[in-house]
């Protein structure tokens, strides 16, 4: 899974990405347009079923972050076309907002990103008709015809302000609109990022409650800087106890990328064995052929069955023999 990150200048997000990638803040190369990390997905129960099985590796799954340079001031709606594009490519988007400043105003800010997204999914859908409309006056095709109704009815909604995840679309016409990247499309989770004074007071949570009922999406009350402190300690116990001294219950790592998660819909099977205990990511529902598809698309095509069990019902019977003997371990 890719996450974008966004956010207007000074608002913090390079330091929020040193944080959540633990690349070294001073070592980034701040006129760069896009940086890139990843980052292993915690995932608890991988540690117990890697001492019950001793494989010879465990592999975690791994989430994807992009900090793509901020909008210029005095450039309205002008996005960089190499951010523009990291963040067409990204599954879901983060939006750091400024709320530690002088004048801090996380609402004006958010407003703002929200006016330039619009705003290039507008230009993008507005010069697909144009080139639909030269098009079609060489011929009639249902498939441009369509195209051009649904981006028509795209462009009306997103000239009035909307964004395309508030769009009803046909299952033909979503499938239609994956190919353009639409930025309103994408799942977006707000992340104000407030003062270190303002975390060690249990101030975090109304932060973020005024932010969702003024908005209605996901929103983090983080403190960057304290965030990256804690990703430059060197160990879990040192981590542990200076969460507890601020007051932080986990770390903002851990935290993103459970919203990132949920946001998309998105949950993860395990697979076992003596060679490896691995985290694979699917979205929530999917059957045992799309999971098989995950691994391996051969997997998918030649599917015949497979062996599935709880993970709290393999923990409870100890292994997967005795899954088994108890009937809990099923064929899909």
């Amino acid at each position: 899974m890719k996450a974008g990150i966004t956010g207007l200048p000074f608002s913090g997000k390079t330091t929020l990405f040193s944080a959540l990638t633990g690349q070294k803040y001073d070592q980034l190369a701040h006129h760069r347009d896009v940086h890139m990390g990843s980052v292993k997905v915690p995932d608890h129960r991988l540690e117990v079923l890697t001492g019950m099985f001793q494989p010879k590796k465990t592999v975690n799954a791994v989430i994807e972050y992009f900090d793509v340079v901020g909008q210029a001031s005095g450039k309205e709606h002008e996005m960089d076309p190499k951010a523009l594009q990291a963040l067409k490519n990204a599954d879901a988007l983060l939006a750091v907002l400024d709320g530690f400043g002088d004048n801090a105003n996380p609402g004006r800010d958010f407003a703002a990103i929200s006016e330039e997204l619009v705003f290039n999914d507008l230009v993008l859908a507005t010069n697909r008709i144009e080139r639909l409309v030269r098009e079609l006056r060489s011929g009639k095709s249902d498939e441009k015809l369509a195209e051009k109704s649904l981006l028509e009815r795209c462009a009306a909604h997103l000239e009035g302000g909307g964004r395309l995840s508030d769009f009803a679309m046909e299952p033909d016409e979503e499938k239609t609109s994956r190919g353009f990247q639409f930025l309103t499309r994408k799942p977006l989770i707000a992340l104000v990022n407030i003062h270190e004074n303002v975390i060690s007071q249990g101030g975090a949570a109304a932060v973020e409650e005024k932010f969702k009922a003024a908005h209605s999406i996901p929103c983090a009350a983080i403190c960057a800087e304290v965030e990256m402190e804690i990703a430059s300690l060197d160990t879990a116990e040192e981590r542990a106890e200076f969460l507890t001294s601020m007051g932080i219950g986990e770390p903002a790592t851990d935290r993103l990328i459970r919203l990132c998660y949920q946001s998309m819909g998105l949950i993860s099977f395990l697979t076992v064995g003596e060679d490896e205990v691995r985290a694979w990511t699917v979205r929530s529902g999917a059957t045992a052929v799309e999971c098989a598809g995950t691994i391996h698309s051969d997997l998918a095509r030649g599917f015949i069955r497979a062996e599935t069990v709880s993970y709290d019902d393999l923990i409870a019977a100890g292994s997967l023999k005795a899954a088994r003997d108890k009937g809990v371990l099923r064929i899909e």
